[in-house]
């Protein structure tokens, strides 16, 4: 559920990309902040949680963006890698105003999506919401391999919320944008309906074309899911200009936005150890991007009796 600022007069909406491990999510957050422009957009971050990276950043399309008089800030989030247990996919869910399920086209994936999607309408339960009730993107991606699964295939497999259906290469940035963009026009309706109303649609946001129709498929009943198998990446779509704040800038330009999650993480690693004197000694590791650092803070433990 979005949330309102008034004092800044801004909506903060979240969308969350998920989807199987390997099936390209980080790659779509990477790919969508390079193209943003930097004054648009906030830091790319990682957090931990439990076992688990979260990756998220926030940015606003300059004056296109607005419900009535305030701005609309989004805010994307996703768990990347391999995903361990359902704490940290409960908490990005938590709240979600919009929805990217993406998909791995290869045949041999097709159980981790089903599973995948089995686990997300689970979660939602949770809250009290089905997979119907988010505006969403199926991304059938990685769609440039040669053994890929037909479109129809997977629409039938996948799409029970009626999400649009949009083919993608990640790796290649092809329909990143757009899937995005379908979203937000979608977010930004059900932010006029539930009483706000919408003074300009935002240009591009309205001129970006759905790839491919919504198909839709009868909701099964819901079973428990297997556990989530481990993430990356259909025809080429017209490339996005630069009117809601995203940059033409080179796919090469990895840098501007991976410098950023260079951020250091510290972790517990194991329990105290208890010495002589009143003193602790703590292991941490300190995580910054891959590498590792395993250190240990002497802590004095102090009595004052009053």
């Amino acid at each position: 559920m979005a949330l309102i600022n008034h004092t800044k007069c801004e909506i903060n909406a979240k969308i969350v990309y998920y989807g199987p491990g390997l099936s390209g999510k980080g790659t779509n957050l990477n790919y969508i902040y390079r193209k943003l422009k930097p004054e648009n957009r906030g830091k790319l971050k990682t957090m931990n949680i439990e076992k688990n990276r979260m990756l998220f950043f926030d940015f606003a399309p300059t004056g296109q963006a607005k419900v009535g008089e305030y701005n609309v800030r989004f805010h994307v989030y996703s768990i990347i890698g391999e995903v361990a247990g359902d704490t940290a996919w409960k908490m990005v869910l938590k709240g979600a105003d919009g929805l990217v399920f993406v998909a791995d086209s290869a045949p041999e994936r097709m159980q981790a999506n089903i599973e995948s999607l089995e686990n997300l309408r689970k979660l939602l339960r949770g809250y009290g919401m089905s997979i119907k009730d988010l505006p969403g993107v199926l991304q059938c991606n990685k769609r440039d391999t040669d053994n890929a699964l037909p479109m129809d295939e997977m629409v039938n497999n996948l799409n029970y919320g009626g999400f649009t259906v949009m083919p993608t290469v990640a790796g290649k940035g092809e329909g990143i944008l757009e899937s995005l963009f379908s979203l937000m026009k979608r977010v930004l309706g059900n932010l006029r309906e539930s009483g706000h109303e919408v003074e300009k649609e935002p240009e591009q946001v309205a001129g970006i074309a759905v790839a491919a129709p919504v198909l839709k498929k009868e909701e099964p009943p819901v079973t428990e899911p297997a556990s989530i198998a481990p993430e990356e990446e259909p025809p080429a779509v017209p490339a996005v200009t630069a009117e809601a704040g995203i940059d033409a800038a080179p796919q090469s330009d990895v840098a501007a936005g991976s410098a950023e999650v260079m951020e250091p993480v510290i972790e517990i690693a194991g329990e105290p150890e208890s010495l002589a004197g009143g003193r602790l000694r703590l292991p941490l590791n300190i995580r910054v991007g891959g590498l590792v650092k395993k250190v240990s803070v002497m802590v004095t433990v102090g009595l004052e009796l009053e």
